[in-house]
């Protein structure tokens, strides 16, 4: 049987916008909570609108990476299955899993208690604490370890589908995926059911934290699959061009149908959105489908795709775009802590691009010190390999 790694999937450059865009979202929600109140549609020219979307619904850009990590992660596993080939090799799979996520990651907290209390979220760290964000434990069982960092509570979400993607690999056929993928909405459902009831008088944010455990999510990385076994069983069926007017089409409709869900649905909601209410309960399908047929779209050459998400600076924020995570809370926090006034008194769109391109710096740097070396020490492969896609 041969390795299918080589043909299992291509580089898409506006998938890899994509994340960068996700990341964006996150780091506008952020600064939003940051600096309530604030409107960038009034104050920033032609994107303004734009921009001030992800005030209100950032959070979103988390389930666009829980989907993007189930679509392209499964693609090698979903090409195996289908052609009955080799499964990519578990410790090649593995270790390019650690070394994509750990070393920035781990870098980043090794600063961050290093300069101790400079840091305005350190906190100390027992033995217990410590070895729990050696391993990404956090929020975790009935007495969680709250992380340094409070958004690295979907590090061990994206750790805990690496880790089971190749036991769920051999149902990837359109028969047994199917049972899978409505067993795990049901899963995901109960879980969130549960969560909300069993919650409902903890402290604010209680219920979410709990919900956001990997069954919680579980629908997004398996849609996130869904559309790599679909593209894949395309392929091997019809491997010519696709209608590029077609995925263009299943673009803007899978945008359209996010956007509406965001608005329409979740907005109206208000805070009972994140204590229960049934919006929440279903949110990883509802906004799982449309994200995956963005995803779906992307991958098969949609040209507005192309267009948003393959240019030069958008695709350089999705090479950043993990240490863009990791790192924008962060430096939200301490440019109060570095600047001072000179930071604090700067108003309106001004300070947004400040704060932008202090974000953006640091996450550079975090990616060609600490991420990209790793990263490429974990893509190593044979020449035959070297145009397929990576996460």
């Amino acid at each position: 049987m041969s390795n299918p790694t080589s043909q299992s999937r291509h580089y898409v450059a506006s998938l890899t916008g994509l994340r960068g865009i996700a990341a964006l979202f996150v780091f506008v929600f952020h600064y939003g909570f940051f600096n309530p109140g604030i409107r960038l549609d009034l104050s920033v020219p032609v994107i303004g609108n734009i921009l001030q979307f992800p005030l209100g619904f950032g959070f979103a850009g988390v389930d666009l990476f829980f989907v993007l990590s189930g679509f392209l992660l499964s693609l090698p596993f979903a090409r195996a299955t289908l052609t009955r080939s080799v499964h990519p090799p578990l410790a090649q799979y593995y270790k390019r899993r650690l070394l994509r996520v750990f070393p920035a990651y781990y870098a980043q907290l090794a600063i961050i208690l290093i300069f101790g209390a400079w840091f305005v979220t350190w906190q100390p760290l027992n033995g217990v604490t410590l070895i729990a964000h050696m391993l990404m434990f956090f929020n975790i069982g009935w007495d969680p370890v709250r992380p340094v960092v409070g958004l690295w509570w979907t590090l061990p979400v994206e750790l805990s589908f690496y880790l089971i993607l190749p036991l769920i690999a051999s149902f990837m056929r359109p028969g047994k995926w199917m049972i899978l993928l409505l067993s795990g909405v049901i899963l995901s459902v109960f879980y969130r059911l549960w969560s909300a009831d069993h919650f409902a008088a903890a402290p604010e944010g209680a219920v979410f934290l709990a919900a956001s455990h990997l069954p919680g999510f579980l629908p997004e990385f398996l849609l996130g699959a869904s559309a790599a076994i679909l593209v894949q069983w395309l392929d091997l069926r019809s491997p010519g061009q696709p209608n590029v007017w077609l995925m263009d089409s299943l673009f803007l409709i899978g945008t359209t149908l996010a956007v509406l869900w965001l608005w329409k649905i979740v907005l109206p909601n208000g805070d009972s959105y994140w204590s229960g209410h049934w919006s929440m309960v279903i949110a990883p399908l509802a906004l799982g489908l449309p994200l995956s047929l963005m995803v779906f779209s992307l991958y098969r050459g949609s040209r507005i795709g192309r267009w948003f998400f393959a240019n030069p600076v958008v695709y350089f924020l999705g090479l950043i775009s993990y240490s863009l995570y990791l790192w924008h809370f962060v430096v939200l926090q301490q440019a109060d802590v570095v600047f001072g006034e000179a930071y604090t008194d700067i108003q309106g769109f001004p300070k947004f691009l400040v704060s932008f391109l202090l974000v953006v710096l640091v996450s550079t740097v975090s990616y060609y010190l600490f991420e990209r070396p790793f990263f490429r020490l974990g893509a190593r492969r044979k020449p035959s390999d070297q145009h397929s896609a990576t996460n």
